[in-house]
């Protein structure tokens, strides 16, 4: 038991000298005590009490919670130790809490104070709620929510076979890749709420992902982009659900960006779209040049947004493709949604708008794919899609390497809405670019 004055760098370096772990008691507070196990992970705990009624109040693991700060493992000790002066007791307190609080609770916590902060926030909670708690934001009875919801299991009773439960409902009735992402967020959230000190086990751990998904690679034919389009006009989806899927063939760009887009992201004239770090999948801002026909594909929905917000007497929207209540953009689930719906059984084969079925994310593919028939190269279509493989990968292009491929990406844009614009008129010739990206760096 090394009594030292615990600095950020011993924190770090922090390891169990002997047997299954060591505890290292700070002498700046009283009772503060980093353990390091053999596994590797360190946690804060708060000891009190004689020593024939020692108390072990565990604070959070660290590195999730730091030495000092307000919040930092210093201050949880000092702020423990006064309710220990004042005669309370943390440890009892803490199983009291416990046994009160549900996997619901811990859901409502978690997106509140965590998976809210993301940039797919919505979608973390709109999976964990449906399929896990069972609950909406207001705390009443989600309407079709999951078979395997637990939300009323007790925390202090939450065992690995409830998890199981939950995402095994979503295999049971086929939804193998949703079951993979439920997966991805319980893990983090049983992660954080062992960190907070909220769980005292990792129930996940070596856990192993539900199933093993096939990598997609549908790619539509110019046939089938043909028909899809022209089926697209009759769907039975609403006109902006519609813009969207176009917009994310004609674009390239991700479904989530394409819904996300907002009023102040766009420079029309200069028929320019920045998409912003924080909404952009791999942090970085990305400027998508817009061909004619993607223009005129957001200026008529902007139209569409304007009247339908005068005549409801409220201010224009900041979302190009607002949601219900216009408050927060539609969701790339909703797109998904609406394009499931299509699909037509025949004679045993499934079918979306007359041909195989396809995703949103297929159509991105799609457009990558037949850029590349043009002769584009595949540096500049990765700057198009905005790939990190693409974009500054290297410490040197990233500190350095400002040049931005504007040109290029709207060279390569523009050569794809002419071969799209043919494809859709009921042409088929394809004309070789030969020039943009001919030679990558």
């Amino acid at each position: 038991m090394p009594q030292v004055e615990l600095t950020d760098k011993l924190c770090q370096s922090a390891k169990a000298v002997s047997g299954g772990k060591t505890d290292y008691f700070d002498t700046l507070v009283k009772g503060l005590v980093l353990r390091a196990s053999a596994g590797g992970t360190r946690s804060w705990y708060l000891v009190y009490g004689p020593p024939a009624k020692r108390q072990w109040l565990k604070l959070g693991s660290y590195p999730d919670i730091s030495l000092g700060g307000d919040k930092g493992a210093r201050q949880r000790a000092r702020d423990g130790r006064a309710k220990v002066g004042d005669g309370g007791d943390p440890v009892a307190d803490k199983k009291a809490q416990a046994a009160s609080q549900t996997v619901a609770d811990l859901v409502d916590n978690y997106i509140k104070r965590h998976a809210s902060t993301k940039r797919s926030g919505d979608e973390i909670a709109r999976r964990l709620r449906k399929n896990v708690s069972g609950r909406n934001a207001d705390g009443g009875k989600l309407e079709r929510s999951s078979a395997g919801c637990i939300g009323d299991v007790k925390l202090s009773e939450l065992h690995r076979r409830d998890i199981t439960k939950a995402i095994d409902a979503l295999k049971d009735r086929g939804a193998h890749v949703e079951a993979n992402r439920l997966f991805e967020d319980v893990r983090a959230m049983i992660r954080w709420a062992r960190g907070r000190g909220d769980l005292d086990q990792n129930l996940v751990e070596g856990m192993r992902k539900p199933t093993e998904t096939v990598e997609r690679d549908r790619v539509l034919s110019p046939d089938e982009i043909g028909s899809m389009w022209g089926a697209l006009a009759h769907a039975d989806m609403r006109e902006s659900t519609r813009r969207v899927i176009r917009l994310c063939l004609v674009t390239a760009q991700r479904v989530g960006e394409v819904c996300g887009m907002t009023v102040d992201e766009l420079d029309l004239d200069m028929s320019v779209w920045t998409i912003p770090s924080i909404r952009s999948k791999n942090k970085r801002e990305h400027a998508v040049p817009l061909s004619p026909i993607a223009v005129t594909i957001i200026r008529g929905q902007l139209a569409d947004v304007k009247a339908l917000a005068e005549r409801k007497g409220r201010a224009m929207p900041a979302f190009v493709f607002p949601g219900p209540g216009a408050n927060a953009p539609v969701t790339g689930a909703a797109i998904a949604k609406a394009i499931k719906r299509e699909e037509i059984m025949k004679r045993g084969k499934a079918t979306i708008l007359g041909v195989e079925p396809w995703t949103s994310h297929d159509l991105r593919r799609s457009a990558a794919t037949h850029m590349e028939e043009l002769g584009i190269s595949p540096f500049i279509i990765g700057h198009v899609l905005n790939h990190v493989s693409a974009t500054k990968a290297s410490i040197t292009s990233r500190v350095y390497a400002r040049y931005d491929y504007m040109r290029e990406k709207r060279e390569a844009l523009a050569l794809w809405a002419d071969r799209l614009a043919g494809i859709v008129s009921g042409g088929a010739e394809i004309v070789p670019l030969g020039s943009v990206g001919a030679a990558s760096p």
